[in-house]
């Protein structure tokens, strides 16, 4: 191992020319993917610090990028509010992380750096890319590809066919949780279906844009996205993948059909829980799990949602700490006055992920990052109403604000910054619009730039013609 260290340094230094024209964003794509399908469910070697195939991949892609600073792919940025809040909220959640005794077998630093810290450098290595058109394109065919395998895997999932589920880990019945349903690689019906979400706004907004054999192709995609997304059997994902099929049509759509399909969606949403209240929160989803298991699940909501308030009443400002949740909540489960059993949420994460990040990093980080997705979602929009910027641009725009969408409605049900790779891609997306919004915002400047120049000199010009008309006037004919 050691002489195999040596070699990989001693030819490093011939791979520089080569990292210098390196595209971070295609190497971002390939970590996020790699971390999806072969991450630690995949393969891992546990220590102090997990290390896996994804992470080492990532680290090289960060010593890549800071090559790449050297050549014609990568740039130090213009700093923006974003760069500095996500600075900023990844400094805070570690300074309260480390406050106190660490919990026994848990590792709050460790918790931080997968968690917290990578999505952050995620966020860095995007924000100092030159993206390309192209580097757009090749990322809108790889995401539909992947999120197409991710439903079809999900469909043979939920249907039994195991043996066409790859890899071999999501398949496995001694993983019991969600097992039945289209868990995905990353063993979470919940993750899966954010991730089908952005493969969901994605195909929505190339078919509004495309010619029609096009539309065909994407509509097919939407299809399976769709039936992916059913797959789940997870309530949050399919309100989370209808609403973003609702941002993306209401852009496009003119004003009457806005507000007919408004009122049709609250029409629709009253009659479902009105006649089938009971059999949502009742539905029987995993093979290991019963009804009555699964309607506890909602009802344990509200629990957490009051714990969550004692804990942030005694600690409003910075929180109980990353990864001292399960600590500090033990004297809070013994609370009676409120006449529920508190004591049934015990060993449960919070099931909201404001409500999490309001508990763990109290109001200084809640506002952090409540900020951070405002921006983030502003941005989106700004780019998908841009008029001057090509289709792949504005697509990128639109698609963002939906995925964000599906992540806030997710973690409404979950808290989605505990799971796998979903931070990743969050953080990933967003250095990905903000670098486009300030890539436009310099090309506007630069084109007003050049047409105050133009105009300047089409006055000076006229100037110039009319003073010579004064000065030397019409020629006279001389006298006789």
């Amino acid at each position: 191992m050691f002489l195999a260290c040596l070699f990989l340094i001693a030819i490093s230094v011939w791979f520089v020319p080569v990292l210098e024209r390196a595209r971070l964003p295609i190497l971002g794509a390939i970590v996020l993917v790699t971390g999806t399908v072969f991450g630690p469910f995949f393969f891992a070697i546990n220590g102090p610090l997990q290390i896996s195939i994804d992470r080492l991949l990532f680290l090289g892609i960060c010593v890549i990028a800071f090559f790449s600073l050297r050549g014609s792919t990568a740039r130090i940025p213009k700093l923006t509010w974003s760069d500095a809040i996500v600075f900023f909220y990844t400094a805070w959640v570690l300074v309260v992380a480390k406050r106190g005794e660490a919990p026994h077998g848990t590792s709050p630093v460790g918790t931080w750096i997968f968690y917290i810290f990578f999505p952050a450098m995620m966020y860095a290595v995007i924000r100092v890319a030159k993206i390309r058109d192209l580097d757009l394109k090749r990322l809108e065919i790889g995401l539909l590809v992947f999120c197409i395998y991710l439903a079809v895997t999900g469909f043979f999932e939920a249907r039994g066919i195991y043996s066409l589920v790859f890899p071999r880990y999501i398949s496995n019945p001694k993983v019991w949780e969600f097992f039945g349903r289209a868990r995905g690689p990353l063993l979470n019906p919940s993750a899966n279906g954010i991730l089908l979400t952005i493969g969901l706004s994605l195909a929505a907004v190339r078919f509004l844009r495309a010619e029609r054999r096009g539309r065909m192709l994407y509509g097919f995609a939407i299809l399976v996205m769709m039936l992916g997304i059913y797959s789940t059997l997870t309530r949050s994902v399919w309100i989370g993948g209808f609403l973003a099929l609702a941002i993306v049509f209401w852009q496009v759509t003119p004003r009457w059909t806005k507000v007919l399909g408004l009122c049709a969606m609250v029409l629709l949403a009253g009659f479902v829980a009105a006649g089938l209240k009971d059999q949502l929160l009742r539905m029987k989803r995993d093979k290991n799990l019963s009804a009555a298991e699964a309607e506890k699940s909602v009802q344990l909501r509200p629990l957490l949602a009051i714990i969550a308030y004692e804990m942030f009443k005694d600690a409003p400002i910075a929180g109980v700490g990353l990864g001292h949740y399960h600590q500090v909540a033990i004297p809070y489960y013994s609370i009676r006055s409120y006449g529920m059993p508190l004591e049934i949420t015990r060993g449960y994460h919070q099931h909201n992920v404001l409500l999490s990040i309001l508990v763990n990093s109290g109001l200084v980080g809640f506002t952090a990052f409540t900020t951070l997705l405002v921006i983030w979602i502003r941005s989106g929009w700004r780019l998908s109403k841009n008029e001057q910027l090509g289709h792949l641009r504005r697509t990128f725009g639109l698609m963002i604000v939906a995925s964000i969408a599906g992540y806030l409605i997710g973690g409404m049900f979950q808290d989605v910054t505990i799971m796998p790779m979903i931070n990743m891609y969050l953080f990933f997306f967003a250095a990905m619009v903000v670098n486009l919004e300030q890539a436009a915002e310099v090309k506007l400047a630069t084109t007003k730039a050049k047409r105050n120049a133009e105009r300047r000199v089409t006055s000076i010009n006229a100037i110039d013609d009319r003073e010579i008309g004064v000065v030397g006037g019409p020629l006279q004919p001389l006298a006789s």
